[in-house]
């Protein structure tokens, strides 16, 4: 009898919070395909964290954490003891549905921790067959975004430990998004809005399993951009390639008079202009077979990624030298 797939879940937002609202479902729904998944997550927000590993200090902290069934956006006041300094029993009464480990490394620590010490968090020694990452609260398009991503980055940490990975992120609009409904542009209700999430989840699961069954000999991982929109109703899915944006301006000069004052020293405010890794600035701009082409449009986007900074398909001709250089 073939064992059940093991995954390793990670993500980049933390456990379940308003900023990580769907991690949990996630988790509930590979569980009642039968799989054997592990949740390794960072205990906090590590968004923009890309690849980064957590060296700099000798030790990372880790907790263990029984997630409450339903409690996708850590709101119920039940969940206090939901943290714990020990490995305990789940507790089915409280409505528990597993044991979830958090470390206060980012996203791509989480990912190396859960593979090579799962022995010690888990007791456990079976290698994963997948490490699916996300998803993300907010898309992961172009080049800009893949590589500042820890939702991207958790994935190609798993692939560099020769482990297939998905990386998985939904996209929010806050204005004007892709319908299947002629002339509509106002922004989905909240009702409207979870009834998307729910179709996100239904495909994201789908689109998992048939890239597992049928996984590209020369992919690394996959990311998957899923618009929260109404088009999901009647899903287009496409294989896309990665838009070359670009980042504006990320940091600038403190405008908070009140913080500035209260906080001594030399500071800087992190308010990136997302504008250039969002999208053209027309949408005669977009170029079909993007990934954020497909969002845009109302489509699922599906990546192939390799585990590499490739090199342009012609390098240049010119010999180098150390006195030409110079």
């Amino acid at each position: 009898m073939t064992r059940p797939l093991r995954v390793l879940l990670v993500n980049d937002d933390g456990p379940p919070s308003p900023t990580s609202p769907y991690v949990l479902a996630l988790y509930e729904a590979l569980v009642e395909l039968g799989w054997t998944v592990r949740a390794v997550l960072p205990s906090g927000q590590r968004s923009w964290s890309g690849t980064n590993y957590s060296v700099s200090e000798p030790q990372v902290r880790y907790w263990y954490y029984y997630p409450i069934s339903g409690n996708n956006d850590g709101s119920n006041p039940g969940t206090d003891g939901s943290w714990s300094d020990t490995r305990r029993q789940i507790d089915r009464a409280r409505g528990e549905i597993g044991e979830w480990v958090l470390v206060d490394a980012t996203p791509s620590s989480c990912t190396n921790i859960g593979i090579y010490a799962q022995e010690t968090l888990f007791g456990e020694t079976d290698a994963f067959d997948l490490v699916i990452s996300g998803p993300n609260l907010g898309r992961n398009t172009g080049t800009a975004f893949c590589l500042s991503s820890g939702t991207v980055g958790a994935a190609m940490a798993g692939a560099l430990c020769h482990t297939k990975a998905i990386a998985v992120s939904y996209g929010h609009f806050a204005k004007d998004p892709p319908s299947v409904t002629p002339g509509r542009t106002d922004p989905l209700s909240k009702e409207e809005l979870q009834v998307a999430r729910n179709r996100a989840l239904a495909h994201t699961v789908a689109l998992i399993k048939r890239l597992w069954r049928e996984w590209d000999a020369h992919t690394a991982l996959y990311s998957i951009n899923v618009p929260l929109c109404d088009t999901l109703a009647r899903p287009e899915v496409c294989w896309t390639r990665l838009w070359p944006s670009s980042h504006g301006q990320i940091y600038c000069a403190q405008t908070d008079a009140s913080s500035a004052a209260s906080t001594p020293g030399l500071f800087l405010d992190f308010k990136p202009q997302l504008g250039p890794a969002m999208r053209p600035s027309t949408d005669e701009e977009l170029e079909p077979g993007t990934d954020v082409w497909a969002v845009c449009t109302g489509k699922i986007s599906v990546t192939p990624l390799k585990t590499s900074f490739e090199h342009p398909t012609a390098l240049p001709e010119t010999p180098l030298s150390v006195a030409s250089v110079l």
